[in-house]
């Protein structure tokens, strides 16, 4: 990926209105995001925490399905609505 974003408030904005948060330590605990993992379906919920470096990102998904644990080693990608 190109670019840095410092917040993903503060990211470059893409198509359809959402932006990539290409440094995790930027996400907030209640944000709302989609994580992207390659070819899936993609997962939507709530930041519920980040590691300090930014390597881990456990997010509780909508519709009651649990909490979940994303790895950026993983090539997850991470986006924010910015509606």
């Amino acid at each position: 990926m190109t670019g840095v974003a410092t917040s993903p408030r503060a990211a470059d904005p893409a198509v359809g209105g959402t932006k990539v948060v290409t440094d995790w330590t930027a996400l907030i605990p209640g944000d709302f995001v989609t994580v992207l993992e390659g070819l899936t379906v993609p997962c939507s919920g709530w930041i519920d925490e980040v590691t300090e470096d930014g390597a881990i990102v456990w997010l509780v998904l909508s519709l009651g399905r649990g909490r979940r644990m994303f790895f950026r080693a993983d090539g997850d990608i991470i986006t924010v609505n910015m509606a």
